[in-house]
């Protein structure tokens, strides 16, 4: 049971570091300020101060454990450039709820946009490496139902979460918060291994 519980725990790892799959890439935003569409007029900023939510629900079975988990999301445009995603994860074990666990962290972005599609720009320190990665996510955005869709291709999410789509709908009475961003994704895989080694310790005891 004990290594039922190891695996399980891994498997958790993945489905909660489905936004650190990041692939190096070069970042040259294009910004409010200096869109890249030379001799069109700019185009009107509608995210600053907008607050954007998402919320995911599976059941994820492993040699008969039983985890359901909930994934909520928070979008905020913070203003002309700067954006964050508040990422907030709880895994509930029915037959073991002793043992169950939720944690959160926030990612945080300069962001671009261009007719319909978005695209947050973020940055971390790869722990093995002490390399700087840079990333994008691209969202697109359907101004008719006002929803900003995020398809992340990932393999893990998909067998986890059941799907690999996160799709963000305005929030009803929450506008975006004024903060002073943190680090990112600098800490974010380290919050949930460490929840995760947390987990395994308890079980072992």
């Amino acid at each position: 049971m004990k290594n039922n519980f190891r695996i399980l725990a891994t498997l958790f790892v993945a489905a909660t570091l489905v936004f650190a799959g990041c692939k190096k890439d070069d970042v040259n935003p294009i910004t409010p300020d200096n869109p890249d569409n030379p001799g069109d007029d700019p185009i009107e900023n509608i995210y600053i101060g907008t607050s954007w939510e998402s919320h995911l629900e599976s059941q994820f079975s492993y040699q008969g454990i039983l985890e359901e988990i909930t994934y909520d999301l928070t979008l905020d445009f913070l203003d002309s450039v700067n954006a964050e995603i508040f990422h907030d994860l709880y895994v509930y074990l029915p037959d073991y709820p002793s043992y169950s666990q939720g944690d959160n962290f926030t990612e945080s972005f300069t962001y671009a946009f261009l007719a319909d599609t978005v695209v947050l720009y973020g940055s971390f320190i790869d722990d093995e490496t002490g390399d700087t990665v840079d990333y994008k996510y691209e969202m697109s955005h359907d101004k008719v139902a006002n929803t900003l869709t995020m398809v992340l291709d990932d393999a893990d999410m998909r067998d986890i979460m059941g799907t690999d789509t996160i799709v963000f709908t305005p929030r009803a009475t929450t506008t975006a918060k004024n903060s002073i961003l943190g680090n990112g994704t600098l800490n974010g895989r380290n919050r949930w291994q460490k929840l995760m080694d947390k987990i395994a310790s308890a079980i072992e005891k």
